[in-house]
């Protein structure tokens, strides 16, 4: 786990290409020590130049990078994990390659001499890396098939660079720093910015499952990982039971792969428990957990719940407790680390938890990933049942019932959402309302002349996905575009950008390459039946649970912030959003902001989706694009923070 970043002068045309400056790679290098702070290491190699950092997990002395070939003539740096790296080394020296290190981001180099860019379909892990070849003189970038690891990318024509982090690309003062309004918009509709939107104009995120060639002839952008899913028919409970609980072992045994000790990310829940167990199952050692709460006014705290799991397995267990009286210093610090506004509430709990997780471990195992492809959020309950809607009584109605039901619970924002969405017919505008934080009326209510001319639209992101699987049955399909759009850009991206903040690669076994290969050719009856989501799952778990664990309620990192809006919050919005130096006010009508915080205050609406996403905007465009720094304005002292 590592940062990687770098510049490539790609000038065709017979013109003389410029040196590479050594002090931009330093720069790059030294904009994201998180990401690597046992190394730093810049190599330039003709017109191309590599700034890497590193964190030392696997060939901890030996696995130095960039990394050559044997000729000297093919490089690579690499940020993650190859978990199927030992039996792709032992092909590869069979067909006589020769390694230096034991490191497996040397089997990605070796792997693209033998197979080319098919070394890609040969991967099981999460990764970002850049190969020079010099004997072509081209550049590859390559994110892993569900974009854990992030990668970002700018190119104005003559120089392409590249990093793990945003940060590494604007350390170059020549990058302009521009807001790209059509990322706004999607952003307002989203909570998130899915790939391949950055809020910076002309700097892109590479997609899920993508890679990128450069060259003197230009950019070429490719999906590498687009083989659609078969839907398995007549398959049995028990058959997909059995299978799905080999398959999540063999993920968890294989995701244990590390040169230091390896923790756990633990919560009240099924999902981290069960990494818990068959992680336990394979350690030489009791496994060290942790566990964030938030104390014992907060309804929703887990640490109880938590701590009863760790003891049932042995773990060497360390609670967290936040006092949450400081919240928007903890925002603001996580902001600042996201580099992107985000909409969820259980941002800066993360980071914290991940802090204290530093001082313990490098890697840990988490149960991120299981709602998306296997339906256990709401909304897919709503997918499934708003069908049958459409089905009986026509869309006109379903729409009408929809709203009818939504108008009487006027409180209860998502809720509303699902209502609101009941009787569209067309899956990509129908998922796209599912997703929306502002809708296209509300965007063009809030929005400056520039925004509302904006033409990006939310279901030609969806479409994108879509499309190839439009053959599935309509939940699997929302279920596999959530995947590749909202899991890497949202909970994913934020899970890598918090972790890494504190030097902690975060790994996540429940969507190993091969077990969620599996999962999605699996019917849409076996991860949603009745009210039950995540159903294979959740039989799979009574291998490895009790009952007294399985049957908890899941609540997640949820917060009070609709109760923090309505006092001490809400005041820093007003002071931050709505103030006079507002770079969001730039953009979107102050009154039409303010109105939101009353209502949300009054009790009328609860606003906390909008307003979250309107403050992280402006925490966020105030890092990006204002001299002066979001602590400067919205000043306060960092949360008080225990742990034992």
């Amino acid at each position: 786990m590592c940062g990687i970043s770098g510049v490539f002068h790609r000038t065709g045309g017979g013109l003389p290409t410029p040196s590479i400056d050594r002090d931009v790679l330093e720069a790059m290098a030294s904009s994201m020590p998180h990401r690597g702070p046992d190394d730093s290491v810049t190599e330039i190699f003709g017109d191309t130049g590599f700034a890497f950092r590193r964190l030392s997990i696997v060939d901890v002395e030996g696995g130095r990078q960039p990394i050559a070939n044997e000729d000297r003539n093919v490089w690579i740096e690499g940020n993650g994990e190859i978990y199927n790296q030992a039996e792709i080394r032992s092909e590869l020296e069979q067909r006589g390659h020769r390694f230096r290190t034991h490191s497996d981001i040397e089997t990605i180099l070796h792997g693209y001499e033998e197979w080319g860019l098919g070394i890609l379909d040969r991967l099981n892990g999460i990764f970002g890396f850049a190969i020079w070849d010099s004997r072509s003189r081209r550049l590859v970038l390559a994110r892993d098939h569900l974009g854990v690891k992030p990668l970002y990318w700018y190119d104005d024509g003559q120089r392409l660079l590249w990093g793990s982090e945003m940060r590494t690309i604007l350390s170059d003062s020549t990058v302009p720093r521009e807001l790209d309004v059509d990322s706004l918009r999607i952003f307002l509709h989203f909570g998130f910015l899915p790939a391949p939107h950055t809020l910076v104009k002309g700097i892109q995120k590479l997609r899920p499952g993508h890679l990128l060639v450069a060259d003197a002839d230009g950019v070429n952008v490719e999906r590498y990982w687009n083989e659609p899913p078969s839907v398995r028919t007549g398959i049995s409970d028990d058959e997909a039971v059995e299978r799905y609980g080999e398959l999540f072992n063999d993920a968890v045994e294989r995701q244990m792969m590390s040169d230091v000790p390896v923790g756990c990310l633990l919560s009240g829940g099924v999902d981290s428990a069960m990494v818990l167990a068959a992680a336990t199952k394979v350690s030489e050692s009791p496994l060290k957990t942790f566990t964030i709460g938030f104390g014992t006014d907060f309804e929703y705290d887990e640490s109880e719940a938590a701590a009863e799991t760790a003891a049932l397995f042995g773990a060497e267990h360390h609670p967290i407790t936040l006092d949450f009286t400081d919240f928007d210093g903890i925002f603001r610090e996580t902001i600042d680390h996201l580099e992107e506004p985000v909409l969820s509430q259980s941002t800066f709990a993360y980071q914290r938890l991940t802090k204290v997780v530093a001082d313990h471990v490098k890697v840990v195992l988490t149960g991120q990933g299981a709602d998306e492809p296997l339906a256990g959020y709401d909304r897919y309950l709503g997918e499934r049942y708003g069908g049958y809607a459409r089905w009986l009584f026509g869309s006109t109605v379903a729409n009408s019932v929809g709203e009818a039901i939504g108008n009487r619970v006027p409180a209860l924002a998502q809720f509303r959402r699902a209502t609101s969405a009941l009787g569209i017919a067309d899956p990509s505008e129908r998922f796209a309302a599912i997703h929306q934080v502002f809708s296209p009326a509300d965007i063009t209510a809030l929005g400056s002349p520039e925004l509302k001319a904006s033409s990006a639209r939310a279901e030609d992101l969806i479409d994108y996905w879509r499309k190839p699987v439009s053959h599935m049955d309509e939940l699997n399909q929302l279920l596999y575009v959530d995947t590749r759009l909202s899991l890497p850009d949202d909970l994913l991206f934020y899970g890598d950008k918090l972790s890494m903040s504190n030097s902690v690669e975060a790994r996540v076994p429940i969507l190993d390459r091969h077990l969620l290969d599996y999962i999605e050719t699996l019917p849409s009856s076996l991860k949603l039946r009745g009210r039950t989501g995540k159903f294979v799952h959740k039989q799979a778990a009574q291998q490895l649970l009790p009952d007294s664990v399985i049957n908890r309620k899941k609540f997640g990192f949820a917060t009070p912030v609709d109760k923090w809006f309505a006092s001490d919050l809400g005041d820093a919005f007003e002071r931050t959003v709505l103030g006079p130096e507002s770079f969001t006010g730039g953009y979107l009508d102050r009154g039409s902001m303010r109105r939101l915080l009353a209502e949300h205050r009054s009790g009328h609406r609860n606003h906390r989706r909008q307003l979250t996403a309107l403050l992280s905007l402006e925490l966020t465009a105030m890092n990006l694009f204002s001299s002066d720094s979001a602590s400067d304005t919205f000043d306060a002292p960092l949360s008080r923070l225990t742990a034992s």
